[in-house]
């Protein structure tokens, strides 16, 4: 492995510039999910609506994961750089009218249209990275990547509760106008697309199926099963309804030359590895981080800020994971690190199960970390390894399928699961989880409510505790063993027709970003 031992040439100017302008999209992302959380007790106070809650959360979740595989195919055929800019400014543009709300339903609707910008500034910031560095460099510098989450998760609860007190909740929105605006101009004048433009012809009707299908069975988890019964006829039909529209897709995605999502993909060991792998973690990853501050919020009476520093812990082990696997990924391997991951991701998951047991912030903090290690190591080598296997016209697709695998797999998770806790605890989860609503009740009613919560989120961390058994068993029997830029990390006889492995030079052809 000669060319492993080769030294990483250091980083260009433009190089630099653009990972600022992508770290700078993705913090307003990974801002945004954390932030917002902090400030709904006091939005829900002054616009009304606790009814809605859930809606706030749930449309920008819709929005930004049905329209992942549309601009990811997009992207692979007009350049990342004009997608890129779209969903910045669709985003930018949400967060100005979510800021200027004056009911909840017009927050529910700006927040949607954030979801729609938020749908491409994710998974196409990945890409970008991932054309722009040569894998060894890609590895590395995906660390730094995740480190943004990371700082994110740490800071997002308390500039949303400094922000919420001061000069107001609508602020928390307008905060991602200028820092938006920072990153669009800097990919906007520093990243040069060097591509071949042939004519193509977008999948509209794939697309509409697509979406057809995951917005039915979002609903259908989320609120269906807790608005008709989780075995009522109306129920059962979405799901049904949500299945044939994905059958359908499927069955035209086969018929037409340019299907939105090329399920031959899926035929590439290492990238249906990554998406089955990838869907089970997300179920986790969602899971911690919806289900962990109703617990110490709820059951153990903590503040939202202490809430959100148990659930910053997996955000400071993911990039902690990011950056080891990043240096050795190249000596060791991509399965290693995938099991290993996996492994520390079951092994955080059965220590949340104690959580209800345990009253102990610090030991809750301490899974949450060794789950955002675990999710360091396996997740970010995937979608590391997925980039690599692929071309650079295909990349923008593999990207957004591992980004959609996990986000659909949390989505539909956290769905479920908050079905069966609003079972157990019923109508007064409400006035538990409001730090007003819950000074209204009695302690022997607040004591009740605390015990129905507890039982419920037992239930929900051993379910999450199965999704990640269930990833460890897939790791073991599905992840080949694969060398961070060797073509034979995807057997030539197991690669789909179209599909090669070949890395794109720095100043290769087509797909290259022009740099320095």
């Amino acid at each position: 492995m000669a060319a492993a031992q080769t030294p990483l040439p250091p980083l260009t100017r433009e190089q630099r510039l653009i990972t600022v302008g992508l770290m700078a999209a993705l913090a307003v992302a990974a801002l945004d999910s954390t932030v917002v959380g902090t400030a709904m007790p006091t939005i829900i106070g002054q616009l009304g609506g606790l009814s809605e809650y859930a809606w706030v959360f749930s449309a920008y979740l819709l929005a930004s994961t049905t329209t992942v595989p549309l601009y990811a195919k997009l992207a692979d055929i007009h350049g990342r750089k004009p997608i890129f800019l779209v969903g910045l400014a669709l985003f930018v543009a949400g967060s100005a009218l979510c800021g200027l709300s004056s009911s909840m339903l017009m927050l529910i609707a700006f927040r949607t249209i954030q979801g729609l910008g938020a749908g491409a500034v994710q998974p196409i910031s990945f890409t970008i990275a991932g054309d722009i560095f040569e894998p060894r460099q890609r590895a590395r510098m995906q660390g730094f990547f995740s480190g943004v989450w990371g700082i994110a998760a740490i800071v997002g609860p308390a500039i949303g509760g400094l922000i919420t007190s001061t000069v107001g909740w609508p602020w928390v929105f307008e905060l991602n106008i200028p820092v938006g605006l920072l990153a669009a101009a800097i990919i906007g004048l520093r990243l040069h697309e060097r591509f071949e433009r042939r004519p193509h012809r977008i999948d509209w009707s794939g697309a509409a199926l697509l979406s057809g299908s995951v917005v039915l069975l979002l609903f259908a988890v989320s609120e269906g099963g807790q608005l008709f019964g989780w075995v009522s006829l109306p129920f059962l039909a979405m799901l049904g309804a949500a299945a044939a529209l994905f059958w359908l897709f499927v069955r035209q995605s086969r018929r037409v030359a340019e299907p939105l999502v090329d399920l031959d993909l899926m035929g590439v060991p290492l990238i249906r590895a990554g998406l089955w792998i990838g869907t089970l973690a997300g179920i986790v990853m969602f899971g911690l981080t919806t289900f962990l501050p109703p617990l110490v919020q709820g059951v153990q009476g903590g503040t939202a800020v202490e809430a959100g520093a148990v659930v910053a812990a997996m955000s400071i082990g993911w990039p902690a994971g990011s950056i080891i696997s990043g240096r050795l990924l190249h000596r060791v391997g991509a399965r290693p690190f995938v099991l290993a991951g996996s492994v520390l991701i079951l092994v955080g998951s059965l220590a949340t199960t104690q959580t209800t047991q345990i009253d102990s912030l610090a030991f809750a903090t301490a899974a949450c970390a060794v789950v955002g290690l675990g999710m360091g190591f396996s997740s970010t080598v995937l979608l590391i390894m997925v980039q690599g296997a692929v071309p650079w016209q295909r990349r923008a697709t593999a990207t957004g399928l591992v980004q959609f695998s996990r986000t659909i797999g949390g989505s539909v998770g956290v769905g479920v699961m908050g079905g069966i806790l609003a079972a157990f605890v019923g109508a007064a989860s409400s006035a538990i989880l409001d730090p007003v609503g819950r000074q209204l009740l009695s302690p022997q009613q607040l004591a009740a409510g605390r015990d129905d919560l507890r039982a419920g989120l037992q239930v929900v961390y051993w379910l999450m505790a199965a999704a990640a058994a269930a990833a460890l068993v897939l790791a073991v029997r599905m992840m080949p063993a694969a060398q961070l830029g060797d073509p034979a990390a995807v057997p030539a006889d197991a690669m789909p027709a179209g599909v090669r492995t070949a890395e794109p030079s720095a100043t290769g052809p087509e797909g290259t970003p022009e740099l320095g």
